[in-house]
């Protein structure tokens, strides 16, 4: 096991990078695709597999990893209400992002506004990751014991393998969009 959580969660952030260059790539074709529907519908999928990918990091931060810092960081409460609160305005950037989407697919908005919002979703989860790279994992670091850090990443693990397992037997709850 690695020396520390954030090595999990840095993994994470790389894998969540990978996907919104794949993802800023689609929105780079849009203006040029002669099939705006293909191009709209690879964008759509691409922000799925974007929001199930934030969400489930989302998910063990807020559910095991938070609750540590809470538990052994003092002062910290404030920080990771802020960052709770950045998450919600995510979700609702994404939301938008994937109307803007679903209108271009029925034809009713043009690729300029397409394109205007899937960067500002990129923007976001950019300037997210970046955030918790250089303020939230630094305090995790400081904060939290070597032995801490090592159940909390077994804890998300767990989750993340269970999580996995409910998405193959096709019983998790569908993503919301």
């Amino acid at each position: 096991m690695k020396r520390c959580i954030t090595d999990y969660l840095v993994q994470e952030h790389q894998e969540l990078s990978h996907l919104l260059h794949e993802l800023q790539e689609q929105l780079r074709v849009l203006p040029l695709a002669r099939d705006h529907r293909s191009t709209a519908e690879r964008l759509s999928g691409l922000t799925r597999a974007v929001g199930e990918a934030l969400r489930a990091h989302l998910v063990r931060e807020e559910q095991i990893l938070y609750p540590a810092l809470e538990r052994h960081v003092k002062g910290i409460a404030a920080t990771l209400e802020r960052m709770r609160h950045d998450h919600d305005a995510g979700e609702e950037t994404e939301k938008a992002f994937l109307q803007c989407l679903a209108c271009l697919l029925k034809g009713g908005r043009n690729r300029q506004e397409v394109m205007q919002s899937g960067r500002q979703y990129i923007q976001w989860l950019r300037r997210h990751l970046l955030d918790e790279n250089g303020r939230l994992f630094p305090m995790v670091e400081r904060g939290l014991d070597p032995e801490t850090q090592r159940e909390v990443r077994r804890a998300m693990e767990e989750l993340s393998q269970e999580t996995s397992a409910r998405v193959s037997e096709g019983s998790a709850p569908a993503a919301r969009a």
